[in-house]
């Protein structure tokens, strides 16, 4: 009897998310979500992610979308037994799943003090390699493209330069956490003169508000 395929099968490689719409790179028939793909695409660094040869095309994957509709999986978090076309929807509204998120990017306060300079939030490194430097977009593609099978726990440099930051908190899924919490530009939201608590509600209110 077959091995029960697991949540790794249909992983994308860029955000580590069961695959949404897949679509394959010509000529290395990797395959990756197609939101995922249209960004790399659009990048000036359009190469796969997993073996570097540049991208000439890319199609849709239907023999992909067939077999996670076939395919029942156990969630890595709950372990209930959900389709793999459904696994992303399901870990948006599974407890376990939540719970774990919660605890991999909750963050305590820290207070600046009198005499701290104020940090850097228009440029960041990067956690792994230090390159330095980049902007949140290019940080996001830089780490999905050079340290996407990197399983190192790190801190994130974006919210550790928050007010709200914690500057020794570490995430155990880093690139999950860039694709999830850093869709967008806090500067664009925030306005840091606030306190911390009306800066985090009204940059979570905002990017909603942009969908």
């Amino acid at each position: 009897m077959s091995a029960q395929p697991s949540e790794q099968e249909f992983e994308c490689a860029i955000c580590k998310d069961c695959y949404t719409k897949p679509c394959c790179i010509q000529p290395c028939q990797h395959v990756y979500c197609f939101d995922c793909l249209q960004n790399l695409c659009l990048s000036l660094d359009p190469y796969c992610p997993q073996c570097r040869c540049y991208i000439e095309s890319t199609s849709p994957a239907p023999h992909i979308e067939r077999l996670m509709s076939r395919c029942i999986i156990n969630c890595s978090d709950c372990n209930n037994s959900v389709p793999a076309s459904k696994m992303k929807q399901h870990k948006s509204i599974c407890p376990a799943a939540q719970r774990m998120q919660h605890i991999l990017t909750q963050s305590a306060p820290t207070v600046l003090g009198a005499h701290s300079s104020v940090p850097n939030r228009s440029t960041f490194s990067c956690p792994y390699c230090n390159k330095a430097n980049l902007l949140r977009d290019q940080l996001i593609q830089h780490c999905s493209t050079d340290h996407h099978n990197d399983l190192k726990r790190v801190v994130c440099p974006i919210c550790a330069s928050m007010p709200w930051g914690d500057q020794n908190l570490k995430s155990s899924n880093f690139l999950r956490h860039l694709h999830t919490r850093h869709k967008f530009d806090y500067d664009t939201y925030v306005d840091f003169e606030q306190d911390d608590d009306a800066m985090l509600h009204l940059a979570v209110q905002a990017s909603l508000d942009d969908f």
